[in-house]
């Protein structure tokens, strides 16, 4: 019997005939199928922004009313996924270093240049120069390079002003962006590197990032991070900044043991950070204390396809039972890519991780990086609709086939993006 139109559920976006809807359930059962939680046939329906119904795509005419101007989406038997989140990204910034590319391809290393004032500190001093307007353009067109690959939530990183003007520019860009797409989490990432003004006193930068630009910059920021690497910040100075951020209601992150064993692995465990991302150099100790601490492990394959390093070995991590995310470190540095499906062909033969891990990485994992997990993430009741509609049927063309962009619409929020 059909029900009654009080039973049915109003809805203002309809998505119709999902070949395979991967839902990506937390604990996926029946009718959703294997580690995706895939939903043959599928539709879905969302009011205000957010997933009101999931079922059979022969059940949408009794359980479905669609209100006045409903959006329709056809997704002619397609894949559809969650939209990724791409929860670690350096998206403002002026310059590119594509000099710096070149020259590490004939054996320079990352270390080397930033001993010698360029690396990080080359971008810091284009994004110095660089207008608040400028810095918003490029930015802009960064966002839309990544929402049409598919990433409808990003992680933005401030780290390439390094004092307490440009920090705040950077971050006022940020919250500029924020009104999406793809939506927006903000970082303040003053502890990057030790500015040139600083390079004899970093006691005194340390100083400044706890005194003057972590207060300052707290109405605008979500997360604070810190690069815990030679080079960089000691552990010490990181523990520092740190424990300072969370006295004043930042969020922890690290960028931990990127280029050796730094120490940042531990410090994340010991400070419960949301998150530690890089880890190329960790030991079973260190696993087993960010397993027990909750810390999610960032997967950033970018890095080592530009720096020429050895990948990270991803299957260990989740054989050692810790929550993964994938992201691309968006940066001009180290990982110059907009692209997650690229960092997904990465991760895949590369670091150890089935098509399923991978793409739940991307998804639900990244959503758990950035403490989002109960928006965002996957497709259930309750949360953000956020999805894209793929050129392919099968989730395992992806990673397969590769060098192409195989999204062909993104939805945010209950709205055709793209």
């Amino acid at each position: 019997m059909k029900p009654t139109h009080k039973t049915m559920l109003e809805a203002d976006f309809l998505l119709t005939n999902a070949g395979r809807l991967a839902t990506v359930a937390e604990h996926p059962a029946p009718p959703l199928e294997g580690p995706l939680g895939v939903l043959r046939n599928g539709a879905l329906a969302a009011r205000n922004g957010r997933i009101v119904w999931i079922g059979a795509q022969d059940e949408v005419a009794q359980a479905v009313n669609l209100v006045a101007d409903a959006q329709r989406l056809d997704a002619a038997n397609a894949l559809v996924l969650p939209g990724f989140v791409d929860s670690h990204t350096h998206l403002v910034f002026a310059g590119h270093r594509a000099g710096e590319f070149h020259e590490r391809l004939r054996g320079a290393t990352y270390a080397e240049l930033l001993a010698q004032g360029r690396g990080i500190l080359t971008t810091v001093g284009a994004t110095r120069a660089a207008s608040a307007a400028d810095l918003e353009t490029s930015a802009r067109q960064r966002m839309a390079r990544c929402l049409a690959h598919g990433a409808t939530t990003l992680e933005a990183k401030s780290g390439y002003g390094l004092n307490l003007a440009d920090e705040l520019k950077c971050l006022q860009v940020i919250a500029a962006l924020r009104d999406g797409p793809p939506r927006l989490a903000s970082t303040c990432m003053a502890a990057h590197a030790i500015p040139p003004e600083y390079r004899a006193d970093r006691a005194a930068y340390v100083r400044l990032v706890c005194d003057e630009i972590l207060p300052a910059a707290r109405p605008l920021a979500d997360f604070c991070d810190v690069f815990c690497e030679s080079g960089a910040f000691d552990a010490a100075e990181s523990r520092t900044i740190l424990e300072r951020a969370r006295d004043l209601g930042y969020k922890l992150k690290l960028h931990a043991n990127q280029l050796g064993h730094s120490g940042g692995a531990t410090l994340a465990a010991e400070l419960n950070a949301v998150s530690a991302d890089h880890l190329d150099f960790i030991t079973d100790a260190d696993r087993a204390a960010l397993r027990s601490a909750g810390v999610v492990a960032t997967l950033l394959p970018g890095c080592a396809y530009t720096l020429r390093h050895a990948y990270p070995d991803g299957r260990r991590w989740l054989d050692a039972g810790l929550n993964i995310a994938l992201a691309t470190d968006l940066n001009p540095g180290s990982s110059y890519t907009e692209n997650m499906q690229f960092v997904i062909g990465l991760a895949i033969p590369f670091c150890g991780l089935t098509v399923a891990e991978a793409l739940r990485a991307a998804t639900r994992g990244g959503a758990q990086a950035l403490q989002l997990d109960t928006e965002i993430g996957s497709l259930e009741v309750g949360k953000r609709c956020d999805l894209t509609i793929w050129d392919t049927t099968d989730e395992h063309e992806i990673g397969y086939h590769v060098g192409v962009n195989l999204v062909k619409r993104v939805v945010v929020d209950g709205a055709v993006a793209l």
